[in-house]
């Protein structure tokens, strides 16, 4: 298959550690063409340093170029760029969460279907080797009793001062207001007039750190059948520690706990799947880190004594792998491992967990 025509729209923090690096990287597969963001100074700058040909402050006129696929890494919801691109002709990636909304999610679905053109949400988790080599473990394993799910969150900048990140002040402040309305507006729809705290949390938080866990959560045992108790504490805290018990109906029962601890540089997640004799341990590194592993560590028992052992899979870095399969499945016809429906679910799980924690539950979809 020849290389993939590319434009990027949104060039922020994740864009410039992985993506455009990652792009320029597996140049067989892909031709940078285009950059977007709402940044000039960003836009010239990294024009220069990747030798694009083509920069825009508008998504409209970047969709507008002759593209295959357009992949969409802007910090709000992605569903407006990523059905005008999908309806200009293009197969689209976006990050995650593909939106805020059921409502976009369901549009983006249905533009997807209609146009013919692959739609894939970047968790790139799900691409690990590490995780694939944990999964089979997992769904290997007999009597699985309790999953325990911690994320111990440091300060993202922490891990920045290592590479090489451009920011310019010189976004117009209308701008910026216009589209934190936008995200005000679409957070209420998703759950309702909720308070400032909760609206900030489901869309930095919910939807943009756990989704992770519960999309790869998701990929390994299904979706789970209930949310039995959410937690958020202390109140006094932008970013509050999270717990959640999830269950499964004839199956296990999941305890989830999410906490931003800022100072201390040693960014911890793991998803350990206990059983009633084996024990399989998914730890996944930072996501600012290129090509560390994600060791799996399992346990057993052998002629009544007991085992283990940590396993790295490999170095191949987990964001160049959804890239790699994305461009296998349009050169194959297949539809990409986490499609449109797959991000659809993620959104709905956040929501009934975030419900889980109000006393008198949410308004929005979330109530529905």
């Amino acid at each position: 298959m020849a290389r993939l025509r590319v434009g990027v729209i949104g060039c922020g923090t994740v864009a410039q550690i992985m993506w455009l690096p990652n792009l320029r990287d597996l140049d067989d597969q892909f031709e940078l063409k285009a950059i977007c963001d709402i940044s000039p100074g960003l836009v010239e700058s990294l024009k220069s340093y990747y030798n694009v040909s083509s920069g825009f402050r508008d998504y409209r006129d970047l969709i507008a170029e002759q593209l295959d696929l357009v992949i969409v890494l802007t910090p709000g919801s992605h569903a407006a760029a990523a059905m005008a691109a999908m309806e200009a002709g293009k197969h689209v990636i976006v990050e995650k969460p593909m939106c805020f909304t059921l409502r976009e999610a369901d549009a983006l679905i249905a533009t997807s279907e209609r146009c013919g053109k692959r739609l894939m949400v970047a968790y790139m988790k799900r691409y690990d080797p590490g995780y694939r080599y944990g999964r089979e473990l997992v769904r290997s394993m007999s009597q699985l009793r309790y999953v325990q799910i911690n994320v111990l969150h440091p300060s993202e900048p922490l891990y920045f001062a290592h590479h090489r990140l451009r920011r310019f002040n010189d976004v117009p402040i209308e701008k910026s207001q216009t589209l934190q309305a936008e995200v005000d507006r679409l957070v209420i729809e998703a759950i309702g007039p909720v308070s400032e705290r909760l609206r900030f949390l489901y869309h930095d938080v919910f939807l943009g750190s756990m989704v992770h866990d519960i999309n790869a959560l998701r990929g390994i045992l299904g979706t789970p059948d209930e949310t039995l108790f959410t937690t958020l504490w202390p109140e006094d805290v932008i970013y509050p520690t999270i717990t959640t018990i999830l269950a499964y109906h004839g199956g296990p029962r999941v305890v989830f706990t999410w906490s931003y601890l800022t100072e201390l540089r040693d960014y911890f997640e793991e998803l350990a799947f206990l059983g009633e004799s084996s024990r399989v341990r998914i730890q996944f590194p930072s996501p600012f880190l290129k090509h560390f592993p994600t060791p799996v560590e399992v346990q057993g028992m052998e002629n009544g004594t007991e085992w283990r052992k940590r396993v790295n899979v490999s170095y191949a870095e987990a964001f160049k792998e959804e890239l790699l399969h994305f461009h296998d499945c349009l050169d194959s016809g297949k539809e990409p491992l986490t499609h449109g429906v797959d991000g659809r679910e993620d959104i709905a799980v956040l929501q009934r967990i975030l419900a889980a924690a109000s006393p008198k539950g949410l308004g929005g979809e979330a109530a529905r």
